[in-house]
């Protein structure tokens, strides 16, 4: 085991998923569990393993109880904790009451947004999910609740997670990824200031994607589900499930590696 050691240095490994869009209905169904399983398998082979897995989002397709119970059981499989924020094709309440959480920084409301303060990086999931599209959002009540968290520890560093891009990306269909520029504009006043916050990891968008939010390195990853995956890509791994893995240690903060599970 590494995690003692890796403590003792300030470092930490993180292997993100995102987008699996789990379906028994689609035609697809059959494939994306197998993408899943796939990158449960190579996750649970890695040496040393990850401290932990961050899924961003989009877990099952138009989410019902048997999508999730087929989903909760691929990842039950995994040898790392796992901690998942919503996508807008999930369901928050099953997100909550399915898949572990941290402390819940917005009771009493109906966001999925929380703190997992087990690592050397604090973990930060925020809500992102729109009421009425597809698309992001991020009200005030979200903006408030991230600024008060922040304020808490301004001294460990802080990784975001969410589903939706909070940048431009130019090479998508939606370049802004937000019902309005407003939503962004809420999230970036609430990271004004916070030096501690020192990257971000998004899904949603299927492809590789790289921007800033108030100076906050911030990226997508391609999704699992390979029938849904947007950009190029060597021919090699084509037929491949895709995941990252970020490393962070105190001196270089996070690099980031594409992998393709076999």
């Amino acid at each position: 085991m590494r995690h003692a050691a890796c403590y003792t240095l300030g470092g930490m490994i993180i292997a993100q998923i995102s987008d699996t869009h789990i379906d028994p209905d689609s035609p697809y169904g059959a494939e994306r569990v197998r993408n899943l399983e796939r990158c449960v398998d190579d996750i649970n082979r890695l040496d040393p393993l990850p401290d932990a897995v961050i899924h961003t989002g989009d877990l099952v397709h138009n989410g019902n109880a048997a999508k999730y119970r087929v989903a909760a059981r691929i990842l039950g499989a995994l040898k790392c904790p796992l901690h998942v924020a919503a996508g807008n094709r999930d369901d928050r309440a099953a997100i909550r009451s399915i898949f572990a959480a941290g402390r819940d920084l917005l009771p009493d409301t109906p966001f999925v947004q929380y703190s997992v303060d087990a690592y050397p990086v604090r973990l930060i999931a925020l809500d992102t999910l729109s009421e009425t599209t597809n698309m992001g959002d991020f009200c005030d009540i979200r903006g408030d609740g991230l600024r008060a968290a922040l304020a808490e520890d301004g001294a460990k560093p802080t990784a975001l997670f969410m589903h939706h891009p909070p940048f431009e990306i130019r090479e998508s269909q939606y370049r802004w990824q937000y019902d309005s520029q407003d939503a962004i504009d809420r999230m970036r006043r609430a990271l004004e200031g916070q030096g501690h916050v020192i990257r971000g990891f998004c899904g949603h968008a299927h492809r590789i994607a790289a921007g800033k939010i108030a100076e906050v390195p911030v990226t997508s990853t391609p999704s699992v589900a390979i029938d849904l995956r947007l950009g190029a890509f060597p021919d090699e791994v084509q037929s491949a499930p895709l995941y990252q893995i970020h490393r962070f240690d105190a001196r270089r903060g996070f690099v980031s590696e594409l992998r393709a599970a076999p």
